[in-house]
């Protein structure tokens, strides 16, 4: 179910820096690397997390989540950041 959800935030991420790239907004690339990344999130989850004991993995679930959390805030506070700049 997670990664489901990493599935879809990072494609409608994804989705939202093109449309940020076509109104020539100038940080775009940090939302497009943030939905690349929560692809890449769901993909591991999918893989039942490559080289963990499946009983001993409880804590990588948090350690996704907050992965997906700091490039998320990072793509977001990037954006804020260009919204807020004057234009030339």
């Amino acid at each position: 179910m997670l990664a489901i959800f990493f599935a879809i935030e990072g494609v409608a991420s994804i989705v939202l820096a093109m449309e940020h790239r076509r109104a020539l907004s100038g940080r775009w690339s940090s939302m497009l690397v943030s939905g690349i990344v929560d692809i890449v999130l769901g993909a591991i989850l999918v893989a039942n997390f490559p080289g963990i004991a499946p009983g001993n993995a409880g804590w990588m679930v948090g350690l996704l989540v907050g992965i997906s959390m700091v490039f998320g805030g990072a793509a977001l506070i990037a954006m804020a950041l260009d919204a807020r700049a004057p234009r030339r």
